[in-house]
């Protein structure tokens, strides 16, 4: 795989991802310096305080990651607009995550195309899909779409929106991860085994909420 990032004036920085079956991953808008500053203003306001946003005095990476983990409302306003082009199948798994993210799916109806008979069409066919999301609701997304449980391809894909993400803001680095990383254990009713493999490398519990009955 291999990141492209083009600078224009209107977006100031796309990221496009290609992948193996020619899908592609665009990060169209993303959060700038200024928008962490409002993040800090919100924050401080919920506990009585003023603050002026200030572009010349940017956040640290620790702050902003701090922001992050703490997971609270501020960091809803950290938007992004990411425009896939991926299987209609595959589009179909992101749509199911609908709180602090809206779709906007190419259709495939045939009085908007005549290109192919929906009908008949594998739903393997190609479309574009375009997601405009908070940074809440993609922290949840990565959980439930980077998971081993999840479709390979889906699998794929939030790999390739994660790449992307990092391209324009690194500091989601450590808030991009498996359900079973963020948890420190696994919740699927059929677990694949990898929280197992690595909770033995780090010397630490399976399911730390599971008593010992010894």
């Amino acid at each position: 795989m291999s990141i492209q990032v083009v600078n224009n004036n209107e977006f100031h920085g796309i990221c496009t991802e290609e992948g193996i079956y020619g899908m592609t991953v665009e990060v169209l808008k993303y959060p700038t310096s200024m928008d962490w500053q409002w993040v800090k203003f919100l924050a401080l306001n919920t506990i009585g305080k003023n603050y002026i946003p200030d572009d010349g005095k940017p956040l640290s990476d620790e702050l902003k990651v701090r922001y992050l983990t703490s997971e609270h409302s501020p960091i809803r306003y950290l938007q992004f607009i990411i425009r896939m082009h991926i299987p209609y199948c595959d589009s179909v798994c992101f749509c199911r995550h609908h709180t602090g993210v809206e779709h906007y799916v190419q259709s495939q109806r045939n009085d908007r195309q005549d290109k192919y008979d929906r009908y008949k069409e594998p739903q393997g066919h190609y479309v574009t899909h375009v997601m405009v999301i908070n940074a809440a609701e993609l922290m949840f997304m990565a959980r439930k779409r980077l998971c081993n449980m999840a479709s390979p391809n889906a699998r794929k894909i939030m790999e390739m929106i994660k790449m992307a993400v990092l391209s324009t803001n690194k500091e989601f680095a450590s808030v991009l991860v498996k359900n079973c990383e963020y948890l420190h254990k696994c919740p699927e009713f059929k677990p694949c085994g990898y929280w197992k493999v690595q909770s033995d490398l780090r010397g630490l519990p399976e399911d730390p909420d599971k008593k010992d009955d010894k």
